[in-house]
């Protein structure tokens, strides 16, 4: 395994990472990029989910960002209720402030609901942002092909039966040949603590991952605000920090723990920045076998 993830860790650098914007249409090369952070590392595009910072109310979210310079966000709309009136103020919200925005689409309703969602998923793609969708939800997947590489699939946790492993999402994307994915890495690391299966998801998809979800997951199978050892892991897989996509901390950082927030947006730029080039990446691979 050494060997693959040197090779699969070179490869993504070489290869010329890009930071993707506003649904992946405009792209800035690496060496266009002035995100530098000294010699070592090249900062990538890393924000919040709105639904992390203030749980059904995306406004409040969105001027938090915005009085925080944060340029990079997912607006959340999880649960089915919050989908119509999030829609119809879309042209209201002010989001040009922002380099890349994303949407979450409802990861819950009943199976005659799915013409509606997508059909209100509409405007969003019509702005060109990615759609982020778990594959439990997606039960007729004509409905959705029209989306294009603006769908993104989410892997899942333990909780869901489909979209974990390699070969659940080879299933999905047989069906959606088009759509890209959204890794999420806390689901992989609750999944398999070697990282192994994290490690396979990458070597599989890596043409196909476009954003990443980061956070750490409980006992409950619920986003937390990541401890150092769920960084540490993160920081030790120079195959993931490889990917030059945007990022999204789903951490939960409502009620008591707004204060928390620039420090898990800084522990998310630690576990994940980039090595600069090829040979930073040398170093560490020895141990992530």
């Amino acid at each position: 395994m050494e060997n693959a993830t040197c090779q699969l860790a070179l490869s993504l650098v070489e290869e010329g990472p890009y930071f993707l914007e506003r649904g992946g249409d405009a792209k800035m090369k690496r060496s266009e990029s002035k995100n530098r952070t000294g010699d070592e590392t090249l900062s990538r595009l890393t924000g919040f989910s709105t639904g992390a910072l203030e749980r059904g109310d995306y406004r409040k979210a969105l001027r938090w960002l915005c009085e925080h310079e944060v340029d990079t966000v997912e607006i959340s709309a999880l649960r089915f209720s919050e989908l119509k009136p999030l829609i119809c103020d879309l042209d209201r919200l002010e989001t040009t402030s922002f380099r890349y925005v994303s949407f979450h689409a409802p990861s819950s309703f009943e199976p005659e609901q799915e013409k509606e969602v997508v059909k209100l998923l509409e405007p969003v793609f019509q702005r060109g942002w990615n759609i982020v969708v778990h594959p439990d939800v997606i039960r007729k997947p004509a409905l959705w092909r029209h989306f294009g590489s603006c769908l993104l699939i989410e892997n899942m946790d333990r909780r869901k039966s489909v979209g974990r492993t390699v070969k659940e999402l080879v299933a999905v994307f047989e069906r959606l040949p088009e759509a890209k994915m959204c890794l999420d890495v806390a689901h992989a690391r609750q999944l398999d603590t070697t990282l192994t299966l994290l490690f396979e998801l990458i070597r599989q998809f890596q043409d196909r991952i476009a954003e990443i979800h980061i956070s750490e997951l409980d006992s409950h199978c619920r986003h937390v605000p990541m401890s150092r050892c769920a960084v540490n892991d993160y920081r030790s897989l120079p195959w993931l920090k490889a990917l030059a996509v945007p990022v999204i901390i789903e951490s939960m950082l409502d009620g008591g723990r707004k204060d928390w927030r620039t420090e898990e947006l800084s522990l998310a730029k630690q576990a994940l920045d980039r090595p600069a080039s090829p040979e930073t990446l040398a170093a560490p691979v020895a141990k992530a076998g």
